[in-house]
């Protein structure tokens, strides 16, 4: 077998080589993408559910976050200074339908540079600047919810300047 053509077929093997790991790459990312979108909570499945409503119907943690997330933006974007606690359906500010998820309000607050959006799942707690929730905000990520293991609320926080935070 002359040179050239060992040459020649090491090309083709190094090429379907490279190939096959990009090829292998993207269908890993394709694959955790697809069980990101159907079966946890992450921030990505959260952007697929409101992109997609109809894939994940009645998800009430997703919809949950969602809905704080967009009370959280609301909030940075009416620039409201100082520290602050109070019920979502006292928030004229807030649209009707962001006021309240399966018929609970939110507390809000807003503390320096955090805002911490809390969901009770029966009747609502206190809801002022002194409430305690038990939880490390420093644990939770800007743009995440706190609710594994939750039984009485979730918490949801997002940072100014922060991703997902103005």
């Amino acid at each position: 077998m002359s040179a050239m053509v060992r040459r020649y077929r090491l090309f083709v093997v190094t090429t379907l080589v490279i190939g096959s790991s990009l090829s292998c790459s993207r269908f890993d990312r394709w694959l955790t993408t697809g069980l990101e979108e159907q079966k946890s909570y992450t921030r990505h499945a959260m952007e697929y559910h409101r992109q997609h409503p109809e894939k994940r119907p009645g998800d009430q943690a997703l919809e949950v976050w969602s809905t704080a997330d967009y009370i959280a933006q609301s909030v940075i974007a009416r620039h409201s200074a100082g520290d602050w606690a109070e019920m979502s359906d006292n928030l004229a500010f807030l649209p009707d339908k962001f006021q309240r998820k399966y018929g609970n309000p939110f507390c809000v607050i807003q503390k320096a540079d955090i805002i911490e959006v809390v969901w009770y799942f029966s009747t609502a707690g206190q809801c002022t600047l002194q409430t305690q929730f038990n939880t490390d905000l420093s644990r939770i990520a800007s743009g995440d919810m706190q609710f594994s293991g939750r039984t009485d609320y979730w918490i949801y926080v997002l940072r100014r300047g922060h991703p997902y935070g103005s």
